[in-house]
């Protein structure tokens, strides 16, 4: 299921030029800014800003959606997003 502000034809993601870097650099798909988006649990990130992170059960929601393919990408599990409040994606990260 998917957030409620956050709907399948929604127009395409906003990245900021950081957030294009950090994507890159992290080698975090942008079919993972979506699941986050999607099946993320959001929290306050201050100054108006959200950030995404699988849950344990939001993590198992959109790996069924992935289906088999989802055990390709459990590394991504750990992955965040932060999220400004015009929904445009500020960065892109891991989890420690």
């Amino acid at each position: 299921m998917w957030n409620e502000c956050h709907s399948p034809d929604r127009q395409a993601l906003k990245l900021t030029r950081h957030a294009a870097v950090r994507t890159q650099q992290r080698s975090i798909p942008q079919f993972i800014h979506d699941g986050l988006l999607g099946w993320g649990d959001r929290r306050d990130a201050g100054c108006g800003a959200s950030s995404y992170s699988f849950s344990k059960r939001g993590w198992r929601k959109f790996a069924e959606y992935l289906g088999v393919q989802a055990k390709y990408f459990e590394r991504y599990r750990n992955a965040y997003i932060v999220v400004a409040e015009d929904g445009t994606i500020i960065t892109v990260c891991w989890k420690q």
